[in-house]
């Protein structure tokens, strides 16, 4: 299978290695940044493009990762799949949501294996979570990411790049709850900003209150300027359970009044990569656990999220 990758810095180093793990080579990399794919390139031995477009072209790839921030996607995901091969993006997927919508239907008329990179679904504790509560209803979903952002990192910081940390980085807490609670209807957010204006140009702080098809609620709070112990964890709900899923490996509670405690071997980072390369080698897209459909929504959710953040706390409603 020949592999390649639009956009080599961040991420797509994690997405290399779960490649070398699976013993897949990378034909091609492509990155604006001339001397990165002269690196990258010599320590693959890829080629190497500057021009995605030129490698999509030449190089008759079965399968492009696309790793690079929200705030640049154009037509990078439309030419990859008009070209025939699948397709692996890194979250979030846009910050237009007429262009997202306008991708989500090249993927669905090519028909290609699509995949997006929320490796939470893909990580031990989740797979456990999902059997434990069988067929219980989850009553009640809180999430965190209070995690201090990196002020060296090059656009995280930025809204017009990065969308805020609800889109670009809390993005997973959404997903993680989604998947496990199902869909969300409504949102009301509210933000605070001052604590960390040399971090970041958004908001310091925020939470997010979800209410769910299910009937189910939820809250996911966030921020950007501190360190918290177990920062990004998620927290479940219903009658007689309490789970508590901590990234990247732990799960514990008690059910029915039985402890839970587990701790897994498997983030879901490197086995995201192995669960897309088997979905693409078997032509079988019900291997794939996020979607490009899947991702879509959990941006609309965000979006919504950020909307009601920037209109006071206004209630917004989740479209479907």
């Amino acid at each position: 299978m020949r592999v390649g990758m639009i956009g080599i810095g961040g991420i797509a180093d994690v997405y290399r290695k779960g490649l070398v793990q699976y013993n897949q080579p990378i034909a091609a990399v492509c990155d604006i940044n001339g001397a990165r794919v002269a690196e990258v390139a010599a320590a693959t031995g890829a080629t190497g493009y500057t021009d995605y477009r030129e490698m999509i072209a030449k190089e008759q790839l079965d399968a492009v990762f696309i790793s690079i921030p929200p705030g640049v996607h154009g037509n990078q995901v439309i030419d990859v799949v008009k070209s025939g091969a699948a397709v692996f993006v890194a979250k979030p997927i846009g910050l237009d949501k007429a262009l997202v919508q306008q991708t989500h239907a090249a993927i669905v008329a090519s028909g290609v294996i699509n995949q997006v990179g929320y490796m939470a679904r893909y990580a031990d504790i989740a797979a456990k979570a999902r059997e434990l509560i069988g067929d219980r209803k989850i009553v009640m979903g809180l999430a965190r990411f209070m995690v201090r952002m990196p002020t060296n990192h090059p656009w995280w910081g930025k809204r017009s790049i990065c969308g805020g940390q609800i889109i670009e980085q809390s993005t997973h807490m959404f997903d993680l709850l989604r998947y496990l609670m199902g869909e969300v209807v409504q949102v009301q957010s509210y933000g605070h900003q001052g604590a960390g204006d040399d971090i970041a140009d958004f908001e310091d702080s925020t939470i997010v209150n979800l209410r769910f098809a299910s009937g189910g609620i939820g809250s996911v709070v966030s921020t950007s300027c501190t360190q918290v112990p177990d920062g990004a964890a998620w927290e479940l709900t219903g009658r007689d359970l309490y789970l508590k899923l901590t990234m990247d490996l732990d799960l514990s509670g008690v059910i029915d009044g039985q402890p839970v405690s587990y701790r897994g071997d498997e983030s879901g980072y490197i086995r995201q990569v192995g669960e897309f390369l088997q979905a693409v080698r078997t032509k079988d897209q019900a291997l794939v656990r996020s979607s490009y459909a899947d991702a879509l929504q959990t941006l609309v959710v965000t979006m919504a999220a950020e909307e009601s953040l920037q209109t006071g706390g206004r209630p917004v409603n989740v479209e479907g």
